[in-house]
């Protein structure tokens, strides 16, 4: 049996006392903005983003319900697949978006373009994670089931929520795009 002097067992509790307040504080804060991030306070705070900000804020999706909930953009347009994965397109985005809006003229995104590559925008793993039991409530709903069977059963490949439902998240997009003089590019 190795004896353990007093001295040195009090000074393994207080180390490993202070790791677990590092990350716990660590955790906290990166957890903190994470979600700080990720709402659309935050994220219309870009010039280019005033029409999206609208035209969400019109939305069910964006508030305009009468349970006054609201998702966040991160709840869309960040995969939930996976942990790293989340982090890794949310930093992406997070250097990538700012960098853009300062050096190309915010005139020069292709808005309406970026709406016809939705489902790279847009991703089911978000959906699903709110609509986590339309499979199964659905499934009791002949009716409601017949267009998600598809999706659900896999018998088609590429199908994608925001296929199907087009203009969720954003109503009156287009409108807002031409009214803040996004026109649509010629192709």
């Amino acid at each position: 049996i190795i004896m353990v002097s007093k001295a040195k067992l009090l000074k393994a509790v207080v180390f490993a006392g202070i790791i677990g307040v590092f990350v716990t504080i660590s955790w906290a804060v990166v957890d903190t903005g994470i979600h700080a991030t990720g709402d659309y306070e935050f994220c219309t705070g870009c010039h280019s983003h005033i029409p999206i900000g609208t035209s969400f804020r019109e939305d069910i999706h964006g508030g305009n319900n009468s349970a006054g909930w609201r998702a966040t953009c991160s709840q869309c347009h960040i995969p939930h697949d996976n942990a790293l994965h989340y982090l890794w397109v949310k930093g992406v985005h997070g250097v990538v978006d700012p960098t853009m809006e300062i050096l190309k003229d915010p005139y020069d995104i292709d808005w309406h373009g970026n709406r016809e590559r939705r489902e790279h925008y847009v991703y089911d793993s978000g959906c699903l994670e709110c609509h986590k039991f339309l499979q199964e409530t659905s499934e009791a709903n002949r009716k409601s089931f017949r267009p998600h069977r598809k999706y659900f059963n896999k018998e088609e490949e590429g199908l994608s929520c925001v296929g199907c439902h087009k203009h969720v998240g954003h109503a009156n997009l287009g409108i807002h795009l031409k009214e803040q003089g996004w026109e649509k590019k010629d192709e």
